[in-house]
């Protein structure tokens, strides 16, 4: 299983990491994306049980990102994750399968 979620991971984060730098390869913002894919790769392993794959220094996220993204942050709110200072909770709606044909 420890195989399979790293070679899982790797396919996932090599997708990723090509992504990202031709979003941000540009902008100078592709290192500090780059750290926050180690960081939340560690932070998958660990959950899963396993250690950290990547060194601390590749995974260290620039402190204004990581407190964007802290519960405790009350001028952000991220909907999927519920952090922010507030939750509100959506209506849900019946889809039917011509709502998909676009």
């Amino acid at each position: 299983m420890k195989n399979f979620a790293l070679d899982l991971l790797m396919d996932l984060y090599d997708n990723e990491l090509a992504y990202s730098r031709e979003l941000y390869g540009e902008s100078g913002w592709f290192d500090d994306v780059s750290a926050f894919l180690c960081y939340n790769a560690n932070k998958a392993l660990m959950n899963l049980g396993y250690e950290a794959l990547f060194p601390a220094e590749m995974a260290a996220v620039n402190p204004a990102i990581l407190a964007a993204l802290s519960p405790n942050a009350d001028e952000n709110h991220d909907f999927f994750s519920g952090s922010g200072s507030s939750y509100v909770i959506g209506k849900m709606e019946e889809t039917a399968d011509d709502d998909w044909d676009f």
